[in-house]
């Protein structure tokens, strides 16, 4: 009687939980110095067009990151480089909590953040890298929105527990050092997920060069690839107002309780509810427009907070509103990438789109920064509503222009 070989079960695919978990460490370096940081500041005299600088450095990597990603996707293991980034960001965070806030420590703070936030963006890569091999492609809009729901979660939630702890415990630097422990708690479910093998780990640096760019290449002559390349670049959906409402709470006449409460745990709670209802969105329309409306909302969310009442009530309902649509902009962005960027390389080609978005993201907080120090609060809210309006026109004019191949099928290994 002859015996038929039992077929191996496939990798076990995890809940999508893990990867809010294991990405919330990289929202956490934007989250923190934005909110804790930039509310402490704004307290201690230092302009909101100071504290821009700062939270942009923040976000200045993750504008080029992509050049560096593909250390993440030929080199150390994924796990190994998320492990090494979470050392990195623990020695910042607590340097960060540490320095006095002042007008004159500014620069070095600057340069703090800017380091801790490079580090971060290797929490990117292997997150990203872990996320497209363990994930089937049938689940990938699904776990978008869980993805981005621990970043946004931690930008928001995140800086708020930062604020909190800077203003109740003894000592500042430790508040550094429970964020440490946090990010270390975080990186334990890197033992829920499977290992990638790693794409060309016996060529040559320059085979691991030619084929990383190969990868982006066969992306950017796809249709889909160049309508989401327009995407990235225009001034929508950035969140730059947010990295300012910490900044401006005094205005609303917030303390700091109130300011980490509703950008905490509210501004988190509604971010994560925005992840969600725009991975749905992205599963019932074209994922380009499906971002495009989500970006629509965030416009119409800075007049909401322009016209709102200067009290507690107003600044939670207009920030939490803006906060949303934030995370809709990211779960549906991210689901429009991930839908065409096949396996191989994945930190390499996922983080050209949200470089680029991330990198315009700054430029608009500089812009955001400025308008408020010369036309005040208002001012820079429909500064940051007609710069959407006018992205959002090209888009509509570009998208059906728009040619390239049917499919961004991945290059052959060199």
């Amino acid at each position: 009687m002859s015996h038929v070989p039992l077929a191996e079960p496939g990798p076990r695919t995890p809940h999508p939980w893990v990867w809010s978990v294991l990405y919330f460490p990289f929202g956490l370096t934007f989250g923190f110095p934005s909110i804790a940081l930039g509310f402490l500041a704004s307290q201690a005299g230092v302009s909101v067009g100071a504290i821009s600088g700062v939270v942009g450095m923040s976000w200045l990597p993750s504008g080029w990151k992509w050049v560096w990603a593909p250390l993440g996707d030929y080199t150390l293991s994924r796990k190994l480089w998320y492990r090494i980034a979470i050392s990195l960001v623990s020695a910042g965070f607590i340097t960060m909590s540490s320095l006095p806030l002042t007008p004159r420590t500014m620069p070095l703070l600057a340069l703090v953040v800017l380091l801790t936030s490079a580090a971060g963006t290797f929490i990117a890569f292997a997150t990203e890298g872990l996320m497209t091999h363990n994930t089937p492609p049938g689940g990938r809009g699904r776990s978008a929105g869980w993805f981005q729901a621990g970043n946004q979660f931690a930008q928001t939630a995140g800086g708020g527990i930062g604020l909190w702890l800077m203003t109740h415990v003894p000592k500042p630097w430790m508040a550094g050092v429970a964020l440490s422990a946090i990010l270390w708690g975080c990186s334990l479910a890197l033992f829920l997920v499977e290992e990638p093998p790693r794409h060309l780990h016996h060529g040559s640096p320059l085979d691991k060069l030619m084929d990383a760019w190969g990868q982006l290449l066969a992306v950017l002559k796809s249709k889909a690839g160049r309508i989401g390349l327009i995407l990235a670049v225009l001034p929508i959906g950035t969140g730059a107002a947010q990295g300012l409402f910490a900044s401006i709470a005094p205005e609303w006449k917030l303390g700091a309780d109130n300011t980490s409460l509703v950008l905490g745990l509210g501004g988190g709670l509604a971010i994560v509810a925005g992840c969600f209802a725009g991975g749905r969105l992205a599963d019932r329309m074209s994922k380009p427009w499906a971002y495009a409306t989500s970006c629509a909302l965030g416009v119409l969310a800075c007049i909401a907070i322009a016209f709102s009442p200067r009290n507690g009530p107003g600044f939670a309902a207009g920030t939490l509103f803006y906060t949303f649509t934030i995370g809709m902009g990211a779960a549906t962005i991210t689901a429009m990438v991930l839908a065409f960027i096949g396996d191989t390389a994945a930190a390499t080609k996922i983080n050209l789109f949200f470089a680029l978005n991330t990198l315009f993201s700054l430029g608009m907080l500089r812009v955001d920064g400025r308008a408020h120090d010369t036309w005040r609060t208002n001012g820079m809210l429909y500064t940051e509503a007609g710069v959407g309006v006018a992205a959002l026109i090209v888009f509509a004019l570009l998208a059906g222009r728009v040619r390239g191949t049917e499919h961004a099928g991945p290059v052959p290994a060199s």
